[in-house]
């Protein structure tokens, strides 16, 4: 029964690991990275959600904001099962009180369209294709579920885009952009930017996914963003259940931040994802605790192509040609044929009159 049950799990593992596409919604909710994989040729696939913060900054008098964004993520898998679209942004509702002005400021509410950004990702490496790293043992229970070198081994993808920021948004991610204008602190960013990061991803034991995101951020500005995001996941033995934890750190003259986060995901059925996180950083200038909460969904037009055997299609276009060549060459030699046949005729009628004339 033991080995009847690893090998059904190997199965199911085996047909998921070694595709692009998978049955089930493929969401890079709750954390902030961006997996490797692609979802999938002709799969749109929507990513939503909402995040509430409450910020204080020691630097500028306590000033603080109550923060409440709602975020987007649409992905679309574009003419290959490698490459997909990305466009995500978000939109803000803040209450904010500025203390530079005064010990007692007043609240003012804010509501503002925030960066927007839309590239493409492509899958340049996936070692999972290769067959001898990851062969799968069907008599060895062990070989399958322990760690291997191949395992650090990860899959690795190239991300590309371009940035929007309207006036009223956050300029390089900080949240007291709108309390520090016509103080010092000011600060202004281009209107557009360029962004690029280098993703990977690794499977472990079946249960474990890493992914390192390595962004560099606002590429034409002044000031280069570069973020690096760790998120650590962990399927439960109920697969309808994940956790994942995960570390971001953002490095900047202008803005700076260290965060930590912890989520939870729920898969409700193969299109839909619900997830829950909190965070917080390790500084006051600004303190940031936050709670999260999104839906991921997806229409899915995806249909299998059967891969291309190399071999197959060498040998075929080979027979092809072949085929054309005895074609020309049936063809030529009825031609030659036709040719003699006609000069044996004449030859003979000739011959006839020759005859004929003997005779006479």
């Amino acid at each position: 029964m033991k080995y009847a049950l690893s090998f059904i799990i190997i199965l199911l593992f085996y047909s998921s690991v070694f595709s692009q596409y998978t049955e089930v919604i493929n969401s890079n909710r709750p954390g902030s990275s961006q997996g490797a994989f692609a979802v999938g040729r002709n799969v749109l696939q929507f990513e939503l959600g909402v995040n509430f913060s409450d910020l204080s900054h020691k630097n500028l008098n306590f000033s603080y904001i109550k923060e409440m964004q709602l975020n987007y993520t649409i992905r679309y898998g574009l003419m290959m099962e490698k490459l997909e679209i990305i466009l995500n942004g978000t939109y803000n509702q803040n209450k904010s009180v500025n203390n530079l002005l005064s010990e007692k400021g007043s609240e003012i509410k804010t509501q503002f369209l925030n960066s927007q950004s839309l590239g493409a990702k492509y899958l340049i490496f996936d070692p999972y294709k290769n067959e001898k790293w990851h062969s799968l043992s069907l008599t060895s229970w062990k070989k399958n579920n322990s760690l291997r070198w191949v395992d650090l081994i990860p899959a690795v993808s190239v991300y590309a885009g371009v940035n929007y920021v309207p006036e009223d948004a956050y300029f390089y991610n900080d949240p007291f952009t709108e309390i520090k204008k016509t103080t010092s602190y000011e600060t202004n960013e281009n209107t557009v930017s360029f962004k690029g990061s280098i993703i990977t991803q690794n499977h472990f034991l079946k249960k474990w996914v890493l992914v390192n995101n390595f962004i560099f951020d606002r590429i034409g500005t002044e000031n280069i963003t570069i973020n690096n995001i760790t998120t650590l996941t962990h399927n439960f033995n109920n697969p309808i259940w994940s956790s994942m934890i995960e570390h971001e750190l953002i490095q900047n003259d202008i803005y700076a931040d260290n965060l930590v986060k912890v989520g939870l995901a729920y898969l409700f059925n193969k299109s839909y994802q619900f997830d829950l996180s909190l965070g917080t950083n390790f500084k006051d200038s600004p303190n940031n605790l936050f709670i999260r909460a999104g839906v991921s969904t997806r229409l899915d037009w995806h249909r299998d192509y059967p891969p291309v055997d190399k071999e197959l299609k060498k040998k075929q276009k080979s027979d092809k040609k072949l085929l054309k060549k005895n074609k020309k060459s049936e063809k030529k030699s009825v031609k030659e044929s036709n040719k003699n046949q006609k000069k044996t005729k004449k030859e003979e009628r000739k011959s006839q009159k020759r005859s004929k004339r003997k005779n006479k």
